[in-house]
């Protein structure tokens, strides 16, 4: 596992917006959102390389990789995230049908309108990526997501955020905050606690392993017998969870649609538990629950139990998350998901 740093940070978040805007307006060029976001010092574009050394000092992009120098002619000194025209062919990469490999005639005869004949063949993990494209070798994921700019997809990466913390460990595995800063306590980083944000600090606490500052729970009079419709809930997790990289917990990404309490569990049952040698009944091997003040997105942590610890090497168990939301009113929704995991 890689080892996660703790980092000190000594400005406050009001400066650390400040800087933010004070490094954009000296930037040569408008940065991404993801940039945008990210205000260490001479690293405009936040992907970890310094200003004077990157090839793309103002787009994210952590591998530095630079088409032009492995081609003959060799061409400019451009990384290929920031390059036109990234193997020096003379032919646009918008429209070049052969993006890393020199084809300057365009030969396409297998079939016509797609990928001309000079480009390697292989999808090695089926997801629509040819190989020599792919920011994730070996893991499907045809959206190509990288939210980091770190030229490693999401679905591969580790530390989604690129803050130096794991997403196992991270209090927000998918915002930039190497503070780690938690002001209510309830172990979702101040940086994308909806709670925390919306209702300000509060005593922590929440059902199952603490969460916000429980006002969901802050309904008007007389909520219960005229509100009668469930929030909407939507859910976001990785549907393959390897446990010696997930750290402490299941994160779970979640969304509400009115303040709410989230609850979370993951089980498997009978049938599952016997296969993966986990006892002859159904088994919980995650729950965690947080809250949100308010309509808005957070995360729910859900902590691995002793009997997730129980999976050996070599064995993988299906099964299957229940995130539930309610409202003020105690209306409902369930949104499930299948997880499959393994050692």
């Amino acid at each position: 596992m890689v080892e996660h740093r703790a980092l000190t940070i000594v400005a406050a978040a009001f400066a650390f917006a400040c800087g933010a805007a004070a490094l954009v307006t000296v930037a040569p060029a408008p940065l991404s959102a993801v940039a945008d976001a990210h205000p260490e010092p001479n690293d405009v574009d936040g992907d970890t390389v310094l200003n004077e050394v990157d090839n793309c000092p103002t787009t994210p992009n952590g591998a530095q990789t630079n088409t032009d120098v492995t081609v003959s002619p060799p061409g400019d000194t451009q990384g290929d995230a920031c390059d036109g025209d990234d193997d020096n062919d003379g032919v646009a990469d918008d429209v070049d049908n052969c993006r890393l490999v020199q084809n300057p005639d365009q030969a396409d005869t297998s079939p016509p309108g797609g990928r001309g004949d000079a480009c390697p063949a292989g999808d090695s993990d089926t997801d629509g990526r040819f190989d020599d494209e792919d920011n994730c070798l070996g893991v499907s994921n045809a959206d190509q997501a990288d939210l980091d700019g770190d030229d490693k997809g999401d679905a591969c990466d580790r530390d989604d955020d690129n803050d130096r913390y794991d997403d196992g460990f991270d209090n927000c595995p998918v915002i930039w905050n190497p503070d780690q800063a938690d002001l209510d306590g309830d172990k979702i980083g101040s940086a994308c606690d909806a709670a925390e944000l919306i209702a300000g600090p509060g005593t922590g606490g929440g059902a199952g392993g603490g969460g916000g500052t429980g006002g969901s729970g802050a309904g008007t009079p007389g909520a219960k017998s005229s509100d009668h419709s469930a929030p909407k809930l939507t859910v976001s997790v990785t549907r393959r969870q390897r446990l010696g990289d997930a750290g402490p917990a299941l994160v779970v990404k979640a969304s509400c649609s009115e303040a709410c309490e989230l609850g979370a569990l993951l089980s498997a049952n009978a049938s599952a538990a016997r296969k993966a040698r986990l006892g002859r009944k159904s088994v919980v091997l995650a729950r965690g629950a947080w809250s949100l003040a308010a309509a808005g997105r957070t995360y729910v942590f859900a902590r691995w139990t002793p009997a997730a610890r129980k999976l050996r090497s070599g064995r993988r168990v299906k099964a299957t998350l229940r995130l539930t939301a309610t409202d003020a009113a105690d209306n409902r929704s369930t949104v499930t998901r299948a997880i499959e995991m393994r050692r």
